[in-house]
Parts: C-alpha cells; sequence; structure tokens
C-alpha cells in the first residue's frame, strides 16, 4: 500500500532523520582521514542548511492540504504546529552559524556535539506536533537526553559534569511525575489521545447534569447515585493526573518554586550548551502546555487556572526580586528567563484565544531578544590571552564595552531596553498584549503582578546598560574584532526588534492564525 501525501504529514522529521543518519555515517567514516576541525566547520554549515530546507519542507507541507491529523491522531497538522516548527527549525539554524566560533574556541570540535544538538531540535519539532500523551512522552526523553548530554559534553570539567548531572535528575524526576499522572489518566479514561480526553469530558459534564436534574425532580434512583459517586471520583482521578502533568511542566519549564535547578544548570553548562536551553527550547513546551490544557482539559479550566496564576506570579516575582544582586550573567538571564516564563504563563491562564496570541507573540520577541543576548555573550572574547577563553562571564566582563566596541554596545542597549519593556521597542507591545486578555477576563491581580514586576526587573536591565556605558574607570575592557558575519545576523535580529514594534501586524496575524486553529 502507497502511503499518499496527505497521509505522511512528518516530512520535516523524515528529512532530519534522514540527515542524522547519514551525517553519522558519513562523520563516523571521515573522522580518521580529516582533522576535527575541518570536519565540525563543515557538518556545521551542513546541518545549519538541513534545517533551512527543513523550514521550506515545512511551509511545503502546508501548502499540500494536509490531513488534519495522521498517525491515528497522534500527530496533527494545524497552523500552531506549522507556525511553531517553522520557528524553532529557523531559530536553530541561525543557531549553528553563530556557535561555530565559539565550538572551535572551547575545544568542542567532535562531531558528535552538533549531532546531539540536532538529535534536540528533531524531539522539539516532533513535541510541537504531538497530539497523544505516549508519542509527547517519547518525543519529551528524546530531547531530554540530548540536552543530559550537551549540559556535561566538557568532561575536563567539573563544572559541566556538575550540571549535567543536577539535569539528569533533576529532569528524570519531572519525567516520573509526568508517567505518574499519565497513568492517572490513563486509569481514569482508557485513552492516549489528546481529542478523546476532550469529547469524554463533555460527556462526564452531561452525565452530571442529568443526574442532578433526575434528582431535582425526586425521580433519582440508587443506581444514579452510584454512577454520580463513581463520575465524582473519575473526576477526581483527573484532577490529580493534571496536577502531577502540571508539576512535570513546571519543572522542564523552571517555573518558581521549581527554578533552582536552572541556575546551576545554565552556570555550569557550556555557554553554547546554556544559550540551546534558554532560547529554543522554551516554545515546545509551552506549545505542550497550549495542547494539554487547552485541548483535554478546557472543561475544567476552573481547576488549573489557579495554578497558572500563582505559578505564573510567583515566577515573574522570583525572576525580578532575584536577579537585583547578581553579577553572574548567565545567572543573571536564568533569573530573566524565569520572569518571561511567568509573564507567558500568566497569558495562557486566561484559557482563552487571545491569551495564546499573546503568549505566542511574546514568545517571538523574546526567543529574538534572548538570541541577541547571548549571541554577544558567545561573541565577546577579550584580548588577554588568559582571559579569551574564559568559561564564565561577569557584568563587570562588560565595563565600558562602549569604549571598545560601540556596535556591540548600541545593540546590547536595544536589546535591554526591549526586554525590559521600554518603548519605542517591541518588547513594550509583547508585555502589553499580555496584560489586554487579564484585564478582559477580570484578572486584576495578576495584571497589576506583571507591571510591578517590569518596574523591578528594570533595575537589573539598566545595570547592564550602566556597566557597558557609563561605569567609573578610565579604561574599559579589549575585544576581539567580530566578523561581518556576526554582526550581520544581530543586525538583522535588532531590525525585527525594531520593525515589529512599528509595523507588528504580520507577527500578529501569525499568532492569531496559531492559536484560532485550536477551535477547529
Amino acid at each position: 500500500m502507497i502511503l499518499s501525501p496527505q497521509k505522511f504529514s512528518i516530512f520535516t522529521e523524515h528529512f532530519i532523520i534522514s540527515s542524522i543518519i547519514y551525517s553519522l555515517i558519513v562523520c563516523t567514516l571521515s573522522v580518521y582521514c580529516s582533522s576535527s576541525l575541518t570536519l565540525q566547520k563543515t557538518l556545521s554549515d551542513c546541518i545549519a542548511l538541513t534545517l533551512f530546507l527543513a523550514c521550506f519542507m515545512t511551509i511545503d507541507n502546508h501548502l499540500l492540504q494536509l490531513d488534519a491529523s495522521s498517525f491515528f491522531d497522534a500527530v496533527i497538522n494545524d497552523d500552531l504546529s506549522f507556525f511553531t516548527k517553522i520557528l524553532v527549525c529557523f531559530f536553530s539554524f541561525v543557531y549553528f552559524f553563530v556557535i561555530s566560533d565559539f565550538l572551535k574556541d572551547q575545544k568542542l570540535t567532535s562531531y558528535e556535539y552538533l549531532l546531539i544538538i540536532l538529535l534536540a531540535v528533531l524531539g522539539l519539532i516532533f513535541m510541537c506536533s504531538g497530539n497523544d500523551f505516549l508519542l509527547v512522552y517519547l518525543t519529551i526523553e528524546l530531547s531530554s537526553l540530548a540536552f543530559y548530554i550537551l549540559a556535561s559534553y566538557q568532561k575536563n570539567s567539573n563544572y559541566s559534569v556538575d550540571g549535567g548531572m543536577i539535569y539528569f535528575i533533576i529532569w528524570s524526576l519531572s519525567s516520573a511525575f509526568f508517567l505518574f499522572g499519565g497513568s492517572f489518566l490513563y486509569g481514569f479514561s482508557g485513552v492516549m489521545n489528546f481529542f478523546d480526553y476532550c469529547c469524554l469530558l463533555d460527556r462526564f459534564y452531561m452525565m452530571d447534569a442529568g443526574f442532578w436534574l433526575d434528582f431535582k425532580l425526586e425521580a433519582a434512583s440508587w443506581e444514579d447515585l452510584k454512577n454520580y459517586n463513581y463520575i465524582n471520583e473519575s473526576l477526581s482521578l483527573l484532577n490529580l493526573g493534571f496536577l502531577f502533568i502540571l508539576l512535570s511542566l513546571s519543572i522542564k519549564l523552571a517555573l518558581a518554586p521549581f527554578h533552582l535547578w536552572s541556575l546551576d544548570v545554565y552556570e555550569n553548562s557550556p555557554i553554547s550548551s546554556s544559550f540551546f536551553f534558554a532560547v529554543i527550547s522554551k516554545l515546545s513546551f509551552f506549545v505542550l502546555v497550549i495542547r494539554i490544557y487547552y485541548i483535554c482539559f478546557l472543561g475544567v479550566r476552573k481547576s488549573w487556572q489557579f495554578y497558572f496564576i500563582l505559578l505564573g506570579i510567583f515566577s515573574i516575582f522570583i525572576g525580578s526580586f532575584s536577579g537585583l544582586r547578581q553579577r553572574k550573567l548567565k545567572t543573571l538571564l536564568a533569573y530573566s528567563s524565569i520572569n518571561h516564563m511567568g509573564y507567558m504563563l500568566l497569558a495562557l491562564s486566561t484559557a482563552t484565544t487571545e491569551g495564546i496570541m499573546s503568549m505566542l507573540f511574546y514568545m517571538v520577541i523574546y526567543m529574538i531578544s534572548g538570541f541577541c543576548f547571548w549571541s554577544i555573550l558567545l561573541y565577546l572574547r577579550q584580548k588577554q590571552k588568559n582571559l579569551a577563553l574564559k568559561y564564565n562571564k561577569e557584568l563587570g566582563d562588560l565595563s565600558l564595552l562602549k569604549l571598545s566596541n560601540k556596535t556591540i554596545s548600541y545593540t546590547l542597549l536595544f536589546i535591554v531596553f526591549s526586554m525590559s519593556g521600554i518603548p519605542p521597542l517591541v518588547g513594550f507591545l509583547a508585555k502589553l498584549l499580555i496584560l489586554l486578555p487579564l484585564i478582559k477576563v477580570s484578572f486584576y491581580f495578576a495584571a497589576f503582578s506583571i507591571i510591578l514586576a517590569s518596574f523591578i526587573s528594570t533595575f537589573y536591565y539598566i545595570r547592564i546598560v550602566k556597566v557597558a556605558n557609563f561605569e567609573n574607570g578610565i579604561v574599559g575592557k579589549l575585544y576581539m574584532p567580530l566578523q561581518t558575519k556576526k554582526l550581520f545576523i544581530l543586525g538583522y535580529f535588532m531590525f525585527l526588534l525594531i520593525f515589529f514594534f512599528f509595523n507588528p501586524h504580520s507577527l500578529h496575524l501569525m499568532c492569531f492564525k496559531s492559536s484560532f486553529s485550536l477551535l477547529f
């Protein structure tokens, strides 16, 4: 039987899997007849080209008018999955160009490192279109195994090994919570597909309403009462299951108070690995949160909205206050990530289409801003030999950056102002879009918390600008000159931050179309 293109909806994933197998075979055969540096450079460019082509394949899949779902509804094909897969592939494509020189400097020249990153990207892409708990768990584990190795890849560094061990222990515990919650859900329903849970909950609530109607008419029998008790016990099992799944996803997204592991992992891992964890991996996990709680559990949204609001408010305050005294740049960016994850979770707590749209818009802007900031950390290399390959950077390493490189200094200023939400940059518009759905559903305390936390977090963002431009000193640090290719990438993303403020309609339309597709 020949499988039609409309049924086979994982062209992008299949292309990346084939590329991984082919690259592994070629690199294994070539490793003894070529230098590791040459092989690493060639493979990095080939993987970047693979991901660039994967973006076009995803767009072409959309033009084929694929079926709404395939593989027995385990894979869903909607605008949300296409949009997020394109984002993951595009940012990963640029990421490989950004880290190529850094890997050479840090002596991470083995081809396995690049292939492991590509395996992580594959898991994230599968996660964007997953519509089944079993498939979702397998994709999470595929990405997680790659993350463990990336965090601990520098075997000669105790910091890197320690970060990998922390990552492995905490995320293994998180996966256990996900399996435990999934077992409760399977015991409640006997199904694994997201759509089946939606239909099943509607049926349970119809049975519940029918019982109360009979009870009021004094027509309820003992059998009806036993059925009603069964419904209540089943719904309690359901609530317990989605609470464990929420706990698991909160750990993976580093939401407060489950964020402590991320500080050590980001600080101890190689910068290229921390870059990937902080910027590219978050989107797929938020798409998973949307699919589980907006498709499976939308009927019981009053049960999980409270936890979303609680975790979101706690995260934005922890991320705002804890970063005030922080001078390590990677740890500071970890707190900033916790802060931004809280904003996006509050947007999802509204349980509305506008909330999903604002979350997607904010996520794209966060990825652009974070990509620029982490790229600058990779690019800056001091001219002193003993500091050029410094493993971690501190806030003092940016001292008077304006005297050494005005372009990077001004770029950093724009990025920091966008992340703090200062107009006329698109970060201000993104935070405003988060506030609107919260006010619309009368979550005034959550909206006020966002405004207050934004003022607090602005302090440590502006401190970066102060150190880079107005630090008390006569001579600043001297840095290596940057290549034109690197400045072009930074300039392109800087242009997007300004362009989307004055003309946000294209991005707003794509986010709205992606969120609207969940209704059908």
